[in-house]
């Protein structure tokens, strides 16, 4: 009982419970809406469109290396790697000059590597399977032992879709 006249005090951590709960309050709602969102995006059709470009532009990329990198010591295997890479009038042009193109190599004793130093899709349809590219790399070519020169080249690629995999169809040089 308060004998002096003087309002009761309150404890010196009054304010501790209710600002727990209102914390606890506070990480509910953030845990709902972060789960929402997570369960929203999941099933975003984007993100499997996202995924599909990162795919299609990942094949286009390494098309062009294989397509442009060829060593005389595996001319053949090389041109293997590149003819599968590739599809359509493309690939029927790389396999009708093979032998040319592997004679030509071999003799040179030539080694071309070749680098994607940059690469964009600039269309995607995925219904369709065609999809479109550019593309700037660089090849270093050394022949024969010799002193490696490199040469500077920007394409526009086209790539089909050929059971489930992404090839390239076309592939023409454009101004740099």
């Amino acid at each position: 009982m308060n004998t002096t006249g003087s309002p009761k005090t309150r404890p010196a951590r009054w304010w501790t419970v209710p600002t727990a709960a209102a914390l606890l309050a506070l990480s509910v709602l953030a845990a709902g809406w972060f789960g929402v969102s997570w369960a929203l995006a999941a099933h975003d059709s984007s993100v499997e469109l996202a995924a599909t470009r990162d795919r299609v532009l990942r094949a286009g990329r390494q098309a062009v290396i294989n397509y442009n990198s060829i060593d005389h010591n595996r001319a053949q295997r090389d041109m293997d790697r590149a003819l599968r890479g590739t599809t359509g009038p493309l690939r029927d042009v790389l396999e009708n000059s093979r032998e040319q193109r592997v004679g030509q190599i071999t003799e040179k004793k030539a080694v071309m590597r070749a680098k994607v130093l940059d690469a964009a899709l600039t269309e995607l349809n995925v219904r369709a399977g065609k999809a479109r590219m550019i593309a700037g790399y660089k090849i270093t070519r050394t022949l024969d032992g010799g002193k490696p020169s490199t040469s500077r080249w920007r394409v526009r690629v086209e790539l089909t879709r050929t059971d489930q995999k992404w090839k390239m169809s076309r592939m023409t040089p454009t101004a740099l």
